[in-house]
């Protein structure tokens, strides 16, 4: 934590990822946490440079915070997917959706949303998610509507072929 604080760079080890047997690694076991609400859409042999400690931090914080912010008893939906030019990993959840106030702040480090002011946590976890993922040469970002729930979105270069 220290060395985020300091403002230098976080140090991981890099290594051939197939992000697809990630996700459903993940998934499975958020699945036996918190009941059948994960639902993944995934295209296969989807391959990234990356720590799969660090990303896999990263799809376990979005997704508990689908649990935790999002309407209850409403799937998860884990999207994986391969673009021209990078993968993109969507977690979208049914509810409320976040205020653009909010939002602004989302992925600032100790600061928290009102909605957030009733569950445990310090307000690091979408802080270091971002850094994680910009680590990576990445970006996330969020989208929240009325009647169309909240997703985040992670951007990743792709293994060059």
């Amino acid at each position: 934590m220290r060395r985020i604080r300091a403002g230098q760079s976080l140090k991981f080890e890099f290594e051939e990822c197939n992000l697809d047997s990630l996700v459903q690694d993940v998934v499975e076991d958020l699945n036996f946490a918190y009941g059948e609400r994960f639902i993944v859409v995934s295209d296969t042999a989807i391959r990234s440079n990356c720590s799969r400690k660090e990303i896999r931090r990263v799809i376990e914080n979005l997704a508990i915070n689908a649990v935790k912010y999002g309407a209850a008893d409403t799937p998860i939906t884990l999207t994986l997917e391969q673009i021209e030019t990078h993968i993109s990993l969507t977690i979208h959840n049914e509810g409320n959706p976040i205020s653009s106030e909010a939002q602004s702040i989302l992925f600032q480090q100790f600061r928290r949303t009102i909605a957030a002011e009733d569950q445990t946590g310090w307000g690091l976890g979408l802080f270091l998610a971002k850094s994680i993922i910009e680590a990576h040469q990445g970006t996330i970002e969020v989208e929240s509507a009325q009647d169309k729930g909240t997703s985040f979105i992670v951007k990743l270069p792709k293994l060059s072929d």
